[in-house]
């Protein structure tokens, strides 16, 4: 029995079925094409593999970063921002795995929030997306109501928009991203239907 070989590369043998072209590629060609020339559907499961690896791979390359702005932060006296950044993650994070969003739209965000924390009144512009799901429907109620120190929020906010300008990569739109979303990945779903029963019950 003969394999197909490789719709793209033509020399290797296609040992995987690809969603998005309805043809046989080999792995070199689906990881060199994936997500750029090749458009992979969501339940692709090459795609999803690979995904998740490389957000575990940001995450780790997050992390470390962190720990040297937590540093830089303690070593000029700022360190008692970090409780808001760590809010702000968290928020983030809970944001871009529901509606997506790129490394620029976050911070866009990050800068939408900072100017309606401003108690300067300022010319009010149409809110980006996910910058208005961050302020007005976020963390803005929370200050508003006396939950959350508007001020320590601002400070940390102006500090995470000039640590990510630094971080970011023009050639990887999703590199604070997906480091982001592997540090806080959604929880695992509720088994559903089922009815856990004390011992000795009908």
């Amino acid at each position: 029995m003969t394999r197909d070989l490789c719709a793209i590369c033509g020399e290797r043998v296609g040992d995987r079925r690809c969603p998005g072209l309805d043809r046989s590629l080999c792995s070199t060609c689906c990881g060199a094409h994936r997500g750029r020339s090749v458009r992979c559907p969501p339940d692709c499961a090459y795609g999803r593999v690979a995904e998740e690896r490389l957000r575990e791979r940001r995450a780790r390359e997050l992390e470390r970063a962190w720990v040297l702005w937590y540093r830089e932060l303690a070593s000029s006296g700022e360190e008692g921002i970090w409780p808001h950044v760590e809010l702000l993650a968290e928020a983030l994070a809970a944001l871009v795995r529901d509606g997506g969003g790129t490394d620029a739209e976050v911070e866009g965000a990050l800068r939408h929030l900072d100017r309606a924390l401003s108690p300067v009144v300022l010319v009010p512009t149409p809110p980006p997306p996910l910058g208005r799901a961050l302020a007005e429907e976020g963390l803005l109620p929370l200050v508003q109501e006396g939950k959350l120190d508007g001020e320590g929020l601002r400070k940390a906010v102006q500090a995470f928009v000039a640590w990510l300008a630094a971080y970011q990569a023009p050639d990887e739109p999703l590199k604070f991203v997906r480091g982001l979303l592997g540090l806080f990945p959604p929880l695992p779903p509720e088994p559903a239907g089922l009815i856990v029963r004390p011992p000795g019950t009908a």
